[in-house]
């Protein structure tokens, strides 16, 4: 046991290291988002501390107690010649004996052979006397976790059906054939017999070694034991399991640094990309701010000028000398007139108002094109690093390629759309704007639109949005003439226009004529216009005041919903980057931590070295 002890260096000192570094690097892939390859590496984590997993099968009586026994230089039972197993027993090291019932069908035992370290020896009942009662799967499970696979056949009955089939169900790593009773035939016999199993063997499709065994012939089981020890497990069992673990572990390890370099790789690409976006919108708010404030300036002088047109043209009606002549119907006539006055200032400024908007808008509008050009351009040339081979965030690499795709997608449909406002005329111009909601509903369907035949074919093109837009704009065009605008601006909701009120309202109005009709001499009607006039021209200077206020804040807010409803397009992209960015960090430190993992394998290597 002593010499023994000193093959073992490495597992008896250098254990708990080993499973301290298992952890760490079980915390280190946490992060990865690809559920497939987490399993892969979570079950590899489990499976490096696992023993190495000797299984024996045939049917009854073949001797694969015995086998075992000898096999293992009786370290699994004192008897020469163990008794018949009943059901499954599994062998492992244990600091004292004993037998532990796992379940119904597995009895764990413990022996105190430290040869037997780092060893679980499964001897099975004979597969003839399972039933499908659960011992038959235990068996496959153990099958399915095997190192190595001991198949014994009787040299007399090499055609045994239920080992073969249990043999075609499971894919073993490692496979032994052993013919057994070998001194019980003649040498001719066991030649045929053992032709005949390796003729059974490739019509399975197994390649394996096949040993000729006897009971007398201690030299045939040095001979398996010289196999196993070379060609399965080597000379130091624990030895052997750690190194393969070190070295899955490296190339893990590797894999996850590559994994790691290509997501910063990516984000820094990313980052670029967003930055270049952010720079085209920061640059076209700051040169289209002059437009905007140059039209606020326009309407608040061409809305003072029309008020103050309006006030003088009432005004210079009012001569209380032919105020009874102008009004033969008194109050009614006066109320009658100011209404049209009042019509045909609103519909001036409107016009005016809205002229100069939509033109403002379409340079507006025409220039935001050219941002979201330039945006999906960058997009659509767009590296995707993560999908090289990445098998640590192969999900991710697929989401993010997702979100481009639909970020590019959003971006072509906004800006066909806008494209699609700055060649239209005046009339349709301001339908379209005003149904603004039905505009909306119609880019949504043509997303829809794109998402599903973009994968194929690449990026919504403008004729797949002029053809989802189609219905929407027909529509649109039906409710032309008669209350088509008050239609259009009830389908808009929430959508902003600037719209001009009447200058005066109706009580105003009413209430300054029935102030002159109650006049009833020269003199008193004199002092009512007199007064009428300076409420007049009060109200004028609220209307002014107001109606200025409400266009240019309209106007203001107009514009700053163009720009967040332009932001929002690269919104989905901006966070990703924008999460990825606070994850740089702590990406850095997985840097640094994998490189500790790989100096702390190549300590462990060294000491293996000096073992060996």
């Amino acid at each position: 046991m002593e010499e023994n002890g000193r093959q073992l260096p490495f597992y008896y000192e250098d254990k708990q290291l080993m499973e301290n570094l298992l952890k760490d690097v079980s915390l280190a892939i946490k992060d990865s988002d690809a559920l497939e390859e987490k399993e892969i590496v979570n079950d590899f984590l489990r499976k490096v501390s696992e023993t190495f997993l000797f299984v024996t099968i045939g049917s009854s009586g073949v001797g694969k107690s015995t086998f075992l026994n000898r096999l293992f230089q009786c370290a699994l039972s004192d008897r020469e010649m163990p008794e018949s197993t009943k059901s499954i027993r599994e062998y492992r090291y244990g600091v004292s004996e004993a037998a532990v019932r796992v379940n119904e069908h597995v009895t764990r035992i413990f022996k105190s052979r430290e040869e037997l370290d780092g060893l679980q020896i499964i001897d099975t009942q004979g597969i003839d006397q399972m039933g499908e009662n659960g011992s038959l799967e235990c068996v496959r499970e153990y099958l399915r976790k095997s190192s190595v696979v001991f198949v014994l056949f009787d040299v007399r009955s090499v055609k045994d059906y239920a080992v073969w089939d249990l043999l075609e169900d499971v894919e073993t790593r490692k496979t032994v054939f052993v013919l057994t009773k070998c001194d019980l035939e003649e040498p001719d016999i066991i030649k045929e017999r053992q032709e005949k199993l390796r003729q059974y063997m490739e019509e399975a499709g197994l390649k394996a070694p096949v040993f000729r065994l006897s009971t007398q012939w201690e030299d045939s089981f040095e001979a398996i034991r010289e196999y196993a020890s070379q060609e399965v497990i080597g000379s130091n069992p624990v030895l052997t399991r750690q190194q393969e673990n070190l070295d899955e572990l490296k190339k893990m390890l590797g894999q996850l640094a590559e994994s790691f370099e290509r997501r910063r790789e990516q984000y820094e690409s990313d980052a670029a990309i967003l930055n270049n976006i952010n720079t085209s919108i920061d640059n076209f708010i700051l040169n289209n701010r002059v437009k905007i404030d140059d039209l606020k300036t326009t309407l608040k002088r061409e809305i003072e000028r029309e008020i103050e047109a309006y006030e003088k043209e009432v005004i210079s009606k009012l001569d209380p000398q032919k105020i009874k002549e102008r009004f033969p119907n008194g109050s009614r006539d006066f109320e009658d007139y100011l209404n049209l006055i009042n019509e045909g200032y609103r519909k001036r400024m409107t016009d005016n108002v809205n002229r100069k908007t939509q033109m403002t808008v379409q340079t507006y509008l025409a220039g935001l094109e050219g941002v979201f050009e330039e945006a999906t351009g960058y997009l659509n040339k767009r590296e995707n690093i993560l999908a090289l081979k990445d098998k640590f965030y192969g999900s991710m690499a697929e989401s993010k390629k997702s979100m481009v795709y639909r970020a590019a997608t959003d971006m072509d449909v906004t800006r066909d759309y806008y494209h699609s406002l700055y060649d239209t005329s005046t009339e349709l111009f301001m339908k379209l704007w005003k149904a603004r909601a039905e505009q909306e509903q119609a880019i949504r369907k043509a997303k829809t639109i794109g998402t599903v035949t973009g994968m194929a074919g690449g990026a919504l093109t403008g004729a797949a949005v002029a053809h989802a837009l189609a219905p929407a704009v027909a529509a649109i065009g039906a409710k032309a003439g008669a209350g088509a605008l008050a239609t259009a601006l009830g389908s808009a909701g929430a959508v902003l226009w600037p719209v001009v009120g009447l200058v005066l309202g109706a009580l105003v109005i009413r209430h300054i004529a029935k102030k002159l009709a109650s006049a009833n001499t020269l003199l008193e009607l004199e002092k009512k216009t007199e007064e009428a006039i300076a409420e007049f021209k009060k109200e004028t200077a609220k209307a002014k005041e107001s109606m200025t206020e409400q266009i240019l804040e309209t106007i203001e807010n107009m514009f700053r919903m163009e720009i967040e409803k332009t932001d929002k397009s690269f919104s989905e992209f901006r966070m990703s980057v924008n999460i990825e960015g606070n994850n740089i960090a702590r990406l850095e430190e997985k840097f640094s931590t994998i490189n500790s993992y790989l100096q702390q394998i190549k300590e462990l290597e060294r000491r293996q070295e000096l073992a060996l």
